[in-house]
């Protein structure tokens, strides 16, 4: 009996870590209580230039896994380093979302919190001085290599803009010192994408480009007046 108990406890725990991975993984963080809502959040992780917007999107699901309509939430700035769209009660619409902005004020980290008042979901913001570039073409299916030339962590937001209006999340990667990354954005945003354009923004300098239609384009720095 002992030697079963101690398996089907290994077994749960190996499925908790499992879980925790791949939320971790995908953006998305899920806070639960047995027998109450889970609180959904996308954009986990923002980072934002002073003034610049972060969108966010909060989805309310029941037990059984249907979103739940009408639910009141609080939206928590931890403090005043950011301004919300939607501080205080905000409810759920039809399809059990809330979605609200997020303005960075003042250099640092802070975060957000969203709760129904027994589960809740934090998003951690980053607030720096960005170093923006653009690539001014680019095919949606293809890969945009970056590499960070410095010895230090390199935070870097992948905006792609499509030729058609559809709004979309952007990716964001930490690279760790020297190391290349190759991002598939249409698998990072999981999603088919068409032509468009593509926004950077870093904490330090970066170089990279992608193979297009139209051969081997670099990163352009954006010179800000």
């Amino acid at each position: 009996m002992v030697k079963i108990l101690f398996v089907a406890k290994v077994l749960f725990l190996t499925f908790l870590w499992n879980s925790v991975a791949f939320a971790s993984e995908t953006g998305e963080e899920t806070t639960a209580v047995s027998g109450n809502n889970q609180i959904v959040a996308s954009h986990l992780n923002l980072l934002l230039d002073q003034s610049e917007t972060g969108y966010v999107n909060v989805l309310v699901l029941d037990k059984e896994g249907n979103s739940v309509a009408g639910q009141e939430v609080q939206i928590l700035p931890e403090d005043s380093m950011i301004l919300s769209t939607s501080c205080g009660s905000a409810i759920t619409n039809e399809s059990g979302y809330i979605n609200f902005n997020i303005l960075g004020k003042q250099h640092g980290n802070t975060m957000v919190t969203v709760t129904d008042g027994v589960v809740s979901v934090s998003i951690n913001v980053a607030i720096r001085n960005l170093i923006r570039y653009v690539l001014p073409y680019f095919y949606g299916d293809m890969h945009l290599s970056i590499i960070n030339p410095s010895e230090e962590d390199n935070y870097v937001k992948v905006q792609f803009h499509e030729n058609e209006e559809r709004e979309l999340p952007p990716v964001i990667v930490i690279l760790a010192g020297k190391e290349k990354r190759k991002i598939a954005l249409s698998e990072e945003m999981e999603t088919t994408l068409k032509d468009g354009w593509v926004e950077i923004a870093s904490t330090d300098i970066i170089f990279g480009g992608a193979w297009t239609s139209k051969g081997y384009l670099n990163l352009l720095p954006v010179e800000l007046n």
